[in-house]
């Protein structure tokens, strides 16, 4: 997650990544048929499928196929940030305008990038038109001096600046301050209504562009005001303290849930039968975190209560964005 200028972007997967494996990534690409709910089949729908790849130690990461000038790459998906991020050298020089503005800037993972802004045709899915947006070119990238080994160290290649992906789109609805770069490209989708779905099951995940009113019947709508993140409580069973309450991100950059707390943080393992039950608003949602289950749960002090709800938890979880309106949609499965 991009923690360039914003705090809020603080912990995505890479904030909790130790110095990256260097084993070859596998790729597996589902094209099965997307879940009921997201089909739509709306005039203007478009559902567009995602890919399953395996990071270092085999951790599963979605993946989307972008074009960005005129050639499709495919960036990791990360809705726990803002703004399209890729190596300068994966594009074509001729089809991306630089600005001359830098775009410097770093993760929690202590992954320093050196970039520069520019312009470029964006689409996602055929037959999306294609829609100038601003992006960062990534040139080159090191780590900071508090954290010398982030996964740049000794000369390492990042998951997803060259080891996995050659770059990174966040499709959070949190975007970076005014004049900063770079915003949710999905943004720039006007004739899509910039509203979409993400579907991140593995077994069919998808991206859904432009969702007709049907696909949205079954979700929980939530306002949240433009430029912040929905408030909610998670809630464990068994274990003090039960409850902590704090910004929630939906992110799909992190694998797990990632709980911070300003007061004393439960300590795991946590035994059978424990549950971890999220509230956002009106919606909630009860998710087994004990042992024999592939949900973990971590969480620590830290200055801000903060509850990230990752890759794992996500599913069973179907958010909707609706980047126009200033909402997000939940749906538990």
């Amino acid at each position: 997650m991009y923690v360039k200028q914003v705090t809020y972007q603080a912990c995505c997967f890479l904030s909790m990544l130790l110095p990256m494996s260097l084993a070859l990534p596998v790729l597996l690409v589902f094209f099965l048929t997307p879940h009921p709910a997201l089909a739509g089949g709306g005039a203007g729908t478009v559902v567009v499928p995602l890919h399953v790849e395996r990071g270092p130690g085999g951790d599963q990461r979605l993946g989307i196929d972008v074009a960005v000038g005129g050639r499709t790459v495919r960036v990791l998906l990360d809705t726990g940030s803002a703004g399209l991020r890729i190596l300068a050298s994966a594009l074509p020089a001729g089809e991306v305008r630089r600005t001359g503005q830098s775009a410097a800037g770093g993760y929690g993972s202590g992954l320093v990038l050196r970039g520069e802004e520019a312009t470029a045709r964006f689409s996602v899915g055929d037959p999306v038109a294609a829609e100038q947006t601003s992006i960062e070119l990534v040139d080159g990238y090191g780590c900071a001096d508090a954290r010398p080994n982030c996964p740049a160290a000794n000369g390492g290649t990042p998951e997803m600046f060259g080891k996995l992906f050659p770059g990174i789109l966040g499709a959070s609805n949190v975007d970076p301050p005014r004049g900063r770069c770079c915003a949710n490209p999905l943004g720039a989708l006007v004739a899509y209504g910039r509203r979409y779905i993400v579907h991140a099951d593995f077994a069919a995940p998808t991206l859904t562009l432009a969702p007709d009113p049907a696909a949205l019947s079954a979700f929980t709508l939530i306002d949240v005001a433009r430029g912040t993140l929905p408030r909610g409580c998670v809630r464990l069973s068994g274990t003090a303290p039960t409850e902590v309450c704090g910004d929630v991100l939906f992110d799909t950059g992190t694998p797990q849930f990632l709980v911070t707390t300003t007061g004393i943080a439960a300590q795991g393992p946590f035994p059978a039968g424990t549950t971890a039950t999220l509230t956002v608003g009106t919606w909630s949602h009860a998710f087994e975190i004990g042992p024999r289950t592939p949900l973990h749960l971590t969480m620590r002090r830290g200055e801000a209560n903060r509850i990230i709800v990752g890759l794992g938890p996500l599913q069973s979880v179907d958010v909707y964005y609706d980047l126009f309106a200033g909402r997000i949609g939940l749906l538990g499965r």
